[in-house]
């Protein structure tokens, strides 16, 4: 049930305070601009680490699973080079189908036009140079509450990631923006050129980019995902919070020009079916993915004498105690 996870009683204080300084810092390096890459925030996570007494469980934890991110990252640069030519011109004609001879984009970059329209431009494109801040964000509160929970979503985020770049390889399509620049549609300003600079990390810069990756939209899978691994552990104020995150990453994509609305659904499902795959097929498979059972009502009486409650409130899905 959502929000009915077994959450220690004292760790909300602490991924609160977590949760701000990465959203600080990321903030003031969007505003300085960096761009804020895995890279980059596994070393800002560091100080967490330290503060809460868990510094090698958080190199074991961390470190395997932002190597791997990044490896898949540098997998990316390889779609270009095979030679498929991208789909350009037929999610554009699909869209139109699907909104009546419109393409979301194009009017909504028309109707946000005007000055203030700006403020619009500006937010949206923060929104979406957090596409690495808000997944490992939930990862790191997932980690400081339920470390099993914190590997349940990373496996279900890497297994997403590899599956999506297998469409990228075969299967390569255009942004809108891409789209507009070569002619098939009009109407279509890359916006975020126009907006916040941001200089990427030294490990960014050797990598190649791949501009024909739209589909499945991982800016709308990545934060769906967390989503659905939330809801499970926090309460349904948190999980409509990031509910609410999501759509403003849907919005922004789309009226950015760096994703049409079938590639938002598409990453939308992706992730939903991901998450089902994790849940139905892949955990059961393996302990180490499975949920834990939750205590009863009546667990206190069952609790051995010497044990407090509290410090039973306090265990982990995995038995370990968290910090507080």
């Amino acid at each position: 049930m959502p929000g009915s996870s077994q959450q220690p009683r004292h760790s909300g204080p602490l991924v609160a305070m977590a949760i701000l300084y990465l959203a600080a810092v990321s903030g003031f390096m969007i505003w300085r601009g960096i761009s804020v890459s895995p890279d980059y925030l596994l070393l800002l996570m560091l100080p967490i680490a330290l503060v809460t007494g868990r510094f090698l469980r958080f190199l074991r934890d961390w470190v395997p699973f932002i190597l791997i991110f990044l490896a898949w990252e540098a997998m990316r640069g390889v779609a270009p080079k095979t030679g498929i030519p991208p789909h350009v011109g037929d999610l554009a004609g699909l869209e139109k189908a699907l909104f009546g001879g419109h393409l979301p984009t194009v009017v909504l970059q028309a109707w946000l036009a005007n000055p203030p329209g700006r403020l619009v431009a500006y937010a949206a494109t923060v929104v979406y140079f957090c596409h690495f801040v808000f997944p490992l964000g939930v990862a790191l509160a997932l980690w400081l509450v339920d470390r099993r929970q914190f590997i349940r979503f990373t496996t279900a985020l890497m297994g997403m990631a590899f599956i999506a770049f297998v469409i990228f390889l075969l299967a390569p399509t255009a942004p809108p923006w891409y789209a507009d620049s070569h002619g098939v549609i009009t109407g279509v300003t890359k916006i975020i050129s126009t907006t916040l600079p941001s200089a990427i990390s030294p490990y960014y810069a050797v990598l190649n980019p791949n501009p024909v990756a739209a589909f499945p939209s991982l800016h709308s899978a990545f934060p769906f995902l967390g989503y659905l691994a939330i809801r499970e552990t926090f309460s349904r104020r948190v999980s409509w919070l990031a509910l609410g995150w999501c759509v403003a990453v849907w919005f922004s994509v789309v009226y950015l020009g760096e994703h049409y609305v079938v590639d938002v659904v598409a990453g939308v499902g992706l992730a939903a079916g991901s998450w089902w795959v994790l849940n139905h097929i892949v955990a059961p498979r393996y302990s180490a993915l499975r949920r834990a059972p939750e205590l009863p009502a009546f667990a206190e009486l069952l609790t051995p004498a010497g044990i407090a409650a509290d410090e039973a409130a306090n265990a982990s899905s995995d038995g370990a105690k968290v910090a507080p």
